[in-house]
């Protein structure tokens, strides 16, 4: 299933509700947050997605990159407002967090394939992405 984006300024979906401008568009009636995997229906939660702002994920299989870069773990913001490796930090295991640190995102009991570095993560940041499909495979449908 391909997801559509909303347009620069935003765009109301088929289903009422806003959405600003290139977050995903839902495919049909249900509301934000509620899809339909195989003949499961799933409710994804909310993450924070830049400093106090929480958003729904754009789809179940979704994370937040900023909640990947571990925002007070393993970064810091610069005076700038800037993300950056937080010095003297430690990961989960106890090893030193640096910019080269594996991450390997997963959600909801299913572990993506893809690694990224925590440089990769924070330079995708600053590009402006906010989210990453750990299984873009999967098709969802918002239907109920």
């Amino acid at each position: 299933m391909t997801h559509s984006r909303a347009k620069v300024g935003g765009e109301i979906g088929v289903n009422g509700f806003c959405y600003k401008g290139g977050q995903f568009l839902p495919s049909t009636q249900a509301e934000p947050g509620r899809w339909k995997i195989g003949k499961k229906w799933v409710v994804s939660g909310r993450e924070l997605t830049e400093p106090g702002k929480w958003e729904y994920q754009p789809t179940p299989f979704s994370r937040s990159i900023l909640v990947l870069c571990s925002l007070g773990a393993y970064t810091n913001l610069g005076d700038d407002g800037r993300l950056k490796v937080r010095d003297g930090g430690r990961a989960g295991d106890g090893t030193p967090v640096s910019s080269e640190m594996q991450i390997r995102p997963g959600v909801k009991g299913y572990l993506g394939e893809q690694t990224y570095t925590l440089q990769e993560l924070i330079d995708l940041y600053h590009r402006g992405a906010r989210w990453i499909d750990v299984n873009p495979q999967t098709d969802t449908l918002t239907t109920k």
